[in-house]
């Protein structure tokens, strides 16, 4: 397939909300890639943990993969990034853009240049675990519900962790998007077909934006840290937390990465070095960054001390999860 004039490339959309598992899609439609060069926009590749066996090379804001694809940063513009792609002297055959989670996937998927590109549908990840009681908020409902009003197909994620809330999550989906094909994510990957070529994706028409109130904080680590610590802070701190991850050093010097989802931490090993960032989203006016910072601070290794925090009170985060 050749991304020449004649033949536009198709862009699928991942959306989903905020730590629904996004990044665990990304590896399962990388993996099934076969003889396609799949290009994958992601927010940061620095907080990407792709599966080890996938990465064939990192340099700076892209990651090259055994399989021929490429994974790169969004950067300040996707407009502007996914221009590039497809104008570089070897386009790939089809583009994959995640959206963040606080993000409309429908308004995402209006980007692009239409002479080059082929809006090819949305895929919105939708937890097992979190769904409910996330879209029975009256802050954040709206937006979970329009993320997959927006889906040409809905992927429970999570089913694994609860037989029960997997089935609730799938009614919950015919309920919000009735007539959107509903399938649960498993481990034959029979789901990804839908997502390359066989949805039946009309042309995205985006609603007015919704305006959702969060606050992002980046908390950096300038060396080893007590990871067993950066989990009881964040346990810890679930209930005033949206959504936490970050790319860790270890005390054995091993890149670990962390992430806060639907109020559980997990820790898993990572390819590639750790950026030492961790962003934690929360609800605007809950979140007391001092004291989350000196909590955070506390888990170092001592002869480190340096801090350097960012944060954003917009309506959206720079470094969504």
């Amino acid at each position: 397939m050749g991304g020449g004039p004649t033949e536009r490339i198709p862009m699928v959309v991942l959306g989903g909300w905020l730590g629904a598992g996004k990044t665990t899609l990304i590896n399962r439609l990388l993996r099934a890639a076969h003889d396609e060069r799949i290009a994958v926009v992601v927010n940061d590749i620095g907080e990407v943990n792709l599966d080890a066996e996938l990465v064939k090379a990192r340099d700076g804001d892209t990651v090259e993969l055994t399989n021929g694809c490429v994974c790169c940063s969004m950067g300040e513009s996707l407009a502007l990034t996914l221009r590039d792609l497809v104008l570089s002297e070897r386009p790939p055959d089809r583009l994959v853009v995640e959206a963040s989670g606080v993000a409309e996937p429908d308004r995402v998927a209006a980007y692009g240049d239409r002479r080059r590109i082929r809006p090819d549908g949305v895929v919105v990840a939708v937890d097992a675990v979190d769904v409910i009681r996330r879209a029975a908020d009256p802050t954040y409902g709206p937006l979970v519900c329009r993320q997959a009003t927006a889906a040409d197909l809905l992927v429970v994620t999570k089913a694994d962790l609860t037989t029960n809330q997997a089935e609730s999550a799938r009614r919950w989906c015919t309920a919000v998007a009735p007539g959107t094909p509903v399938v649960v994510a498993s481990d034959d990957d029979g789901w990804v077909p839908l997502a390359f070529g066989e949805l039946d994706a009309a042309l995205p028409v985006p609603a007015d934006a919704l305006d959702v109130p969060v606050v992002g904080a980046t908390w950096t680590a300038d060396g080893t840290v007590d990871v067993e610590a950066v989990v009881d802070v964040l346990e810890a701190w679930s209930d005033r937390l949206l959504r936490a991850k970050g790319v860790l050093t270890d005390r054995h010097g091993w890149s670990v990465a962390v992430h806060l989802a639907g109020g559980r931490v997990t820790v898993d090993p990572f390819a590639g070095s750790a950026s030492g960032r961790l962003v934690a989203v929360a609800p605007s006016g809950s979140l007391d960054i001092g004291q989350l910072v000196a909590a955070l601070d506390s888990t170092r290794s001592p002869s480190r001390s340096d801090r350097d925090l960012d944060q954003s009170t917009t309506g959206g985060v720079s470094q969504p999860c």
